[in-house]
């Protein structure tokens, strides 16, 4: 779900002026996506998370190939934190 969603071109989203409203959407869908992770897979490891940040990779990557869509540090950033400020308080 989360590849079909990156996968389509910006222009086909509504603009939205709200400074830092696509970040807290990586925040949200990365959270969202660990707790989907946590709960489905019996070993909830540090090993895990890296499927989390594998994933979060792969997805901007990915993003060059979608017009309208650029790389951007600052969301992978927004990813990272996303999956694992929820993994660690999953873990607490």
């Amino acid at each position: 779900m989360l590849f079909v969603v990156t996968s389509i071109p910006s222009s086909a989203f509504p603009k939205v002026r709200v400074a830092g409203f696509d970040i807290l959407i990586h925040l949200f869908l990365y959270s969202v996506l660990t707790v989907l992770f946590f709960f489905s897979y019996g070993r909830r490891n540090w090993k895990f998370f890296s499927l989390i940040v594998i994933i979060a990779i792969i997805d901007e990557l990915h993003q060059y190939f979608i017009p309208g869509r650029i790389v951007s540090f600052f969301d992978l950033g927004a990813d990272f934190l996303g999956g694992g400020l929820t993994f660690w308080l999953l873990k607490a």
